[in-house]
Protein backbone atom coordinates (compact mmCIF):
# COMPACT_ATOMS: atom_id res chain seq x y z
CA UNK A 1 0.00 0.00 0.00
CA UNK A 2 1.65 3.21 -1.20
CA UNK A 3 1.74 6.34 0.90
CA UNK A 4 0.82 9.76 -0.40
CA UNK A 5 3.97 11.61 -1.41
CA UNK A 6 4.87 14.55 0.83
CA UNK A 7 6.04 17.71 -0.96
CA UNK A 8 9.76 18.35 -0.67
CA UNK A 9 10.97 21.85 0.14
CA UNK A 10 14.50 23.08 -0.52
CA UNK A 11 15.85 25.33 2.23
CA UNK A 12 18.70 27.57 1.08
CA UNK A 13 21.35 27.04 2.15
CA UNK A 14 24.23 25.36 3.87
CA UNK A 15 27.40 27.26 2.97
CA UNK A 16 30.69 26.71 4.78
CA UNK A 17 32.49 29.70 6.24
CA UNK A 18 33.22 31.40 9.53
CA UNK A 19 31.90 34.90 8.83
CA UNK A 20 28.33 34.01 9.80
CA UNK A 21 26.46 30.93 10.96
CA UNK A 22 26.64 28.52 8.06
CA UNK A 23 23.45 26.56 8.48
CA UNK A 24 19.82 27.67 8.77
CA UNK A 25 18.26 26.95 12.13
CA UNK A 26 16.36 23.65 12.43
CA UNK A 27 13.21 25.67 13.09
CA UNK A 28 12.74 25.98 9.30
CA UNK A 29 12.79 22.22 8.87
CA UNK A 30 10.45 21.65 11.80
CA UNK A 31 7.99 24.27 10.54
CA UNK A 32 7.73 22.57 7.15
CA UNK A 33 7.35 19.17 8.80
CA UNK A 34 4.58 20.51 11.09
CA UNK A 35 2.66 21.51 7.96
CA UNK A 36 3.03 18.06 6.40
CA UNK A 37 6.04 18.53 4.14
CA UNK A 38 9.66 17.44 4.07
CA UNK A 39 12.50 19.99 4.12
CA UNK A 40 16.11 19.64 2.99
CA UNK A 41 19.14 21.94 2.99
CA UNK A 42 20.38 22.66 -0.51
CA UNK A 43 24.13 22.91 -0.09
CA UNK A 44 26.21 25.43 -2.01
CA UNK A 45 24.90 26.28 -5.50
CA UNK A 46 27.33 28.23 -7.68
CA UNK A 47 26.06 27.66 -11.22
CA UNK A 48 22.81 28.01 -13.15
CA UNK A 49 23.03 24.32 -14.01
CA UNK A 50 23.07 23.34 -10.33
CA UNK A 51 20.18 25.72 -9.64
CA UNK A 52 18.26 23.98 -12.43
CA UNK A 53 18.80 20.63 -10.71
CA UNK A 54 17.56 21.97 -7.38
CA UNK A 55 14.48 23.38 -9.09
CA UNK A 56 13.70 20.08 -10.81
CA UNK A 57 14.29 18.03 -7.66
CA UNK A 58 12.12 20.01 -5.24
CA UNK A 59 8.54 21.28 -5.06
CA UNK A 60 9.19 24.62 -3.37
CA UNK A 61 11.88 26.89 -1.95
CA UNK A 62 12.55 28.65 1.34
CA UNK A 63 15.05 31.52 1.29
CA UNK A 64 16.04 31.62 4.95
CA UNK A 65 17.16 34.33 7.32
CA UNK A 66 20.75 35.12 8.23
CA UNK A 67 23.48 37.72 7.95
CA UNK A 68 23.47 40.75 5.65
CA UNK A 69 23.80 40.83 1.87
CA UNK A 70 27.29 41.72 0.63
CA UNK A 71 27.29 45.32 -0.57
CA UNK A 72 28.97 44.35 -3.84
CA UNK A 73 25.67 42.79 -4.90
CA UNK A 74 23.88 46.03 -4.05
CA UNK A 75 26.14 48.23 -6.17
CA UNK A 76 26.97 50.52 -3.25
CA UNK A 77 29.51 50.83 -0.41
CA UNK A 78 28.99 48.67 2.65
CA UNK A 79 27.35 50.33 5.63
CA UNK A 80 29.64 50.52 8.66
CA UNK A 81 27.17 48.39 10.65
CA UNK A 82 26.73 45.68 8.04
CA UNK A 83 27.58 42.08 8.90
CA UNK A 84 27.68 40.18 5.61
CA UNK A 85 27.27 36.50 4.96
CA UNK A 86 29.76 34.67 2.77
CA UNK A 87 29.74 35.53 -0.94
CA UNK A 88 28.98 31.87 -1.60
CA UNK A 89 25.76 32.15 0.36
CA UNK A 90 24.70 35.28 -1.54
CA UNK A 91 25.45 33.63 -4.87
CA UNK A 92 23.68 30.41 -3.88
CA UNK A 93 20.50 32.17 -2.85
CA UNK A 94 20.47 34.58 -5.76
CA UNK A 95 20.82 31.73 -8.25
CA UNK A 96 18.04 29.75 -6.59
CA UNK A 97 15.80 32.81 -6.33
CA UNK A 98 16.21 33.56 -10.03
CA UNK A 99 15.55 29.96 -11.05
CA UNK A 100 12.45 29.50 -8.94
CA UNK A 101 11.09 32.88 -10.05
CA UNK A 102 11.28 31.65 -13.65
CA UNK A 103 9.18 28.60 -12.77
CA UNK A 104 5.83 27.91 -11.18
CA UNK A 105 6.81 26.44 -7.81
CA UNK A 106 6.20 28.36 -4.56
CA UNK A 107 8.77 30.51 -2.78
CA UNK A 108 8.73 31.52 0.87
CA UNK A 109 11.34 34.21 1.57
CA UNK A 110 12.07 35.05 5.21
CA UNK A 111 13.99 38.04 6.64
CA UNK A 112 17.32 38.01 4.74
CA UNK A 113 15.56 35.84 2.14
CA UNK A 114 12.93 38.54 1.65
CA UNK A 115 15.73 41.03 1.03
CA UNK A 116 17.65 38.74 -1.35
CA UNK A 117 14.59 38.03 -3.48
CA UNK A 118 13.73 41.70 -3.79
CA UNK A 119 17.29 42.63 -4.81
CA UNK A 120 17.37 39.83 -7.39
CA UNK A 121 14.18 41.16 -8.97
CA UNK A 122 15.42 44.74 -9.16
CA UNK A 123 14.20 46.24 -5.88
CA UNK A 124 16.19 48.62 -3.67
CA UNK A 125 17.74 47.67 -0.33
CA UNK A 126 18.14 49.55 2.96
CA UNK A 127 21.41 48.60 4.67
CA UNK A 128 20.51 50.15 8.04
CA UNK A 129 16.92 51.09 8.75
CA UNK A 130 17.84 52.89 11.99
CA UNK A 131 19.37 55.71 9.94
CA UNK A 132 15.77 56.70 9.20
CA UNK A 133 14.37 58.97 11.94
CA UNK A 134 10.86 57.56 11.67
CA UNK A 135 11.98 54.03 12.59
CA UNK A 136 11.13 53.67 16.27
CA UNK A 137 10.52 49.95 16.82
CA UNK A 138 13.43 47.86 18.13
CA UNK A 139 13.49 45.76 14.97
CA UNK A 140 16.89 44.25 15.70
CA UNK A 141 15.96 42.99 19.15
CA UNK A 142 15.12 39.30 18.87
CA UNK A 143 12.71 39.60 21.80
CA UNK A 144 10.63 42.36 20.20
CA UNK A 145 7.03 41.65 19.25
CA UNK A 146 5.21 44.32 17.28
CA UNK A 147 2.16 44.64 15.05
CA UNK A 148 2.20 44.81 11.28
CA UNK A 149 -0.63 46.20 9.20
CA UNK A 150 -1.84 43.70 6.61
CA UNK A 151 -2.97 45.11 3.26
CA UNK A 152 -6.61 44.14 2.66
CA UNK A 153 -7.29 41.89 -0.31
CA UNK A 154 -3.78 40.44 -0.46
CA UNK A 155 -2.99 36.76 -0.36
CA UNK A 156 -1.38 37.25 3.06
CA UNK A 157 -4.67 38.62 4.34
CA UNK A 158 -6.46 35.59 2.89
CA UNK A 159 -4.02 33.18 4.54
CA UNK A 160 -4.85 34.72 7.91
CA UNK A 161 -8.61 34.85 7.39
CA UNK A 162 -8.80 38.54 6.55
CA UNK A 163 -6.82 39.72 9.59
CA UNK A 164 -6.01 43.45 9.53
CA UNK A 165 -2.98 43.13 11.80
CA UNK A 166 -0.52 40.43 12.82
CA UNK A 167 1.87 40.29 15.76
CA UNK A 168 5.38 39.42 14.59
CA UNK A 169 8.96 39.14 15.82
CA UNK A 170 11.97 41.20 14.72
CA UNK A 171 15.66 40.37 14.28
CA UNK A 172 16.88 42.68 11.54
CA UNK A 173 18.55 46.03 10.87
CA UNK A 174 18.29 45.83 7.09
CA UNK A 175 15.09 45.73 5.06
CA UNK A 176 13.48 46.30 1.69
CA UNK A 177 13.75 49.97 0.72
CA UNK A 178 11.68 49.87 -2.46
CA UNK A 179 9.82 46.85 -3.81
CA UNK A 180 10.67 45.38 -7.20
CA UNK A 181 7.89 46.15 -9.68
CA UNK A 182 6.81 42.51 -9.88
CA UNK A 183 5.84 42.33 -6.20
CA UNK A 184 2.83 43.60 -4.24
CA UNK A 185 3.16 45.03 -0.73
CA UNK A 186 1.15 43.03 1.80
CA UNK A 187 2.41 44.14 5.24
CA UNK A 188 4.06 47.17 6.85
CA UNK A 189 5.11 48.06 10.37
CA UNK A 190 3.61 51.14 12.07
CA UNK A 191 6.93 53.00 11.65
CA UNK A 192 7.02 52.47 7.90
CA UNK A 193 9.27 49.43 7.43
CA UNK A 194 8.18 47.09 4.63
CA UNK A 195 7.37 43.81 6.40
CA UNK A 196 6.00 41.64 3.61
CA UNK A 197 5.23 41.27 -0.08
CA UNK A 198 3.87 38.70 -2.48
CA UNK A 199 3.41 37.67 -6.09
CA UNK A 200 -0.07 36.29 -6.60
CA UNK A 201 -0.51 33.15 -4.52
CA UNK A 202 2.89 31.68 -5.44
CA UNK A 203 5.46 33.91 -3.71
CA UNK A 204 5.27 35.10 -0.11
CA UNK A 205 7.96 37.12 1.65
CA UNK A 206 8.08 38.18 5.30
CA UNK A 207 10.59 40.36 7.12
CA UNK A 208 9.69 38.55 10.34
CA UNK A 209 10.53 34.94 11.22
CA UNK A 210 7.33 32.85 11.07
CA UNK A 211 9.30 29.64 11.57
CA UNK A 212 9.94 30.77 15.16
CA UNK A 213 6.23 31.47 15.74
CA UNK A 214 4.60 28.30 14.42
CA UNK A 215 2.94 27.68 17.77
CA UNK A 216 2.06 31.37 18.13
CA UNK A 217 -0.18 31.73 15.11
CA UNK A 218 2.18 31.57 12.12
CA UNK A 219 1.62 27.97 11.05
CA UNK A 220 -0.81 29.09 8.26
CA UNK A 221 2.19 30.40 6.31
CA UNK A 222 3.75 26.94 6.22
CA UNK A 223 0.37 25.34 5.53
CA UNK A 224 0.16 27.58 2.46
CA UNK A 225 3.70 26.65 1.37
CA UNK A 226 3.10 22.91 1.65
CA UNK A 227 -0.29 23.13 -0.09
CA UNK A 228 1.21 25.20 -2.93
CA UNK A 229 4.13 22.79 -3.24
CA UNK A 230 1.71 19.84 -3.34
CA UNK A 231 -0.19 21.50 -6.17
CA UNK A 232 3.06 22.24 -8.02
CA UNK A 233 4.15 18.61 -7.65
CA UNK A 234 0.80 17.37 -8.97
CA UNK A 235 1.00 19.69 -11.97
CA UNK A 236 4.54 18.54 -12.73
CA UNK A 237 3.58 14.89 -12.54
CA UNK A 238 0.61 15.53 -14.79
Amino acid sequence: MSRERKPQIAVASYTPGNIAPAQPAPTYLRAVEAAGGLAFLTGTVLSEEDADQIYEAFDGLILSGGADINAEFLGEPAHEKSFPATRERDITEMLLAKRFMKGEKPILAICRGEQILNVVMGGKHDQHIFDRPEVEIEHQNGETRHPVDVVPGTHLAEIFGGAATLTVNSTHHQAVKELADVFTLNAMSPDGVIEGYELGDRVLATQWHPEKLVEDGMKPIFDWLVEAATAASTNTEG
